[in-house]
């Protein structure tokens, strides 16, 4: 059976209703030997603000559930829904949900208290610097640690107890390069860089790490704006440009775009940018970059149609008042794909990461340092999607 322990937040999820969303193994990993064990404890932190949203049984907002609250609370959704499943096939799995907003279940206080030491797996959907607390802990215990929500991989030079669910910003800049080198085989590629910023930087040593030496890169530095008479010495003579944009501020890559689109109306461009990028809102319209088609990377978005995704849609609107949120799902799964590795390999499992069949979303591998070391798993699971007018005449 399955044991729920956080009655307080299951009477607050109810009530709220979700009206606002909801030496040899070293090279190998150097685990530990797995343990199967009858019962399997996981504890679950997220912030869900308890503290300031219920008094009593009441909760201190009407309508709306607060937005920074909106993601735990639909990420808890889905453990629940989870654990009632799991529940329903016979899982022998206890799980304890921490409210990581709340003083005193911070990671800082579980871990001072003793309180995360009997875990099997911690699974967190935390931000930095939360998470290098907890894989500090999980490292020294021990303890496999999943973090659902962070990018960063908090210098983790060797813990192979870490797995980190979303992609981080090298492996999105690996797969835009792959991409980009794939499709434009025969052309050269302009590698359009600034380096002012840590992040974008770091993005330039991804992107040029990946290329590797080619002679089919060239690379214009831009730590202000580029002006068109700059451009033109790289656009000069082609009719579509192909260009590597590593630089992840929104309204410098919009101003650029802009740029392109009005100073050169007669080429076209594939522009190869960041993630961060879908948050400019001209990328949704058509007729905004005429002569553009934008690729940008992203985490694999949920298919509706798929049979799990029906299931727990389903099984979501039993329980629950409300439109069912990604971070529901995303609990759900996480949940459901750890226990299922627990029951059948035991605690130390990520050296089984690619000897089970994985949801969609996630491709699972080692990251490792020059010497062959696990650093930390890392989910590589990323998608190319394009924005544009021809992008949205091939769709």
């Amino acid at each position: 059976m399955v044991t729920y322990k956080h009655s307080i937040l299951f009477a607050f999820v109810m009530l709220v209703g979700f009206t606002g969303m909801a030496k040899d193994a070293a090279k190998k990993g150097d685990q530990s030997p797995s343990y199967k064990k009858s019962r399997y404890r996981v504890d679950v932190l997220t912030p869900l603000y308890l503290d300031e949203l219920v008094k009593g049984r009441s909760t201190t907002f009407k309508d709306k559930m607060p937005e920074k609250a909106q993601v735990g609370v639909a990420f808890y959704a889905g453990i629940t829904l989870a654990a009632d499943s799991l529940k329903k096939e016979g899982f022998n799995i206890d799980i304890y949900v921490h409210d990581a907003a709340s003083d005193n279940e911070s990671p800082e206080r579980l871990i001072s208290m003793g309180r995360l030491d009997s875990s099997d797996l911690i699974i967190g959907a935390m931000l930095p610097p939360d998470i290098k607390v907890l894989s500090d802990f999980a490292k020294k215990k021990g303890i496999n640690f999943v973090s659902t929500l962070s990018t960063s991989y908090v210098n983790a030079k060797h813990n192979p107890y870490l797995t980190l669910l979303y992609p981080s910003l090298k492996t999105h800049c690996e797969r835009i390069v792959a991409e980009a080198v794939k499709k434009h085989a025969h052309e050269k590629i302009t590698v359009l860089y600034r380096t002012k910023e840590a992040a974008d930087d770091a993005c330039y040593d991804y992107v040029t790490d990946a290329t590797g030496n080619t002679l089919r890169m060239q690379y214009m530095a831009c730590n202000r704006p580029p002006k068109k008479v700059n451009l033109a010495l790289f656009i000069e003579g082609k009719k579509e440009v192909v260009m590597i944009v590593p630089v992840n501020e929104t309204d410098f890559a919009d101003s650029l775009l802009h740029s392109l689109s009005s100073d050169f109306p007669d080429k076209h461009f594939e522009v190869y940018g960041m993630p961060s990028w879908a948050g400019i809102g001209d990328l949704k319209k058509n007729k905004a970059f005429p002569n553009i088609t934008v690729h940008l990377t992203s985490a694999p978005a949920i298919d509706p149609n798929t049979p799990m995704a029906q299931y727990v849609r389903r099984i979501y609107t039993q329980v629950y008042a409300g439109k069912m949120s990604s971070p529901v799902y995303d609990g759900f799964e996480t949940l459901f794909f750890y226990a299922g590795l627990l029951k059948k390999y035991g605690t130390h499992f990520n050296e089984q990461y690619g000897s089970v069949t994985t949801p969609h979303s996630f491709d699972i591998q080692p990251q490792t340092d020059k010497g062959g070391n696990v650093r930390y798993y890392e989910n590589t699971r990323v998608v190319v999607n394009d924005f544009g007018e021809r992008a949205s005449k091939k769709k």
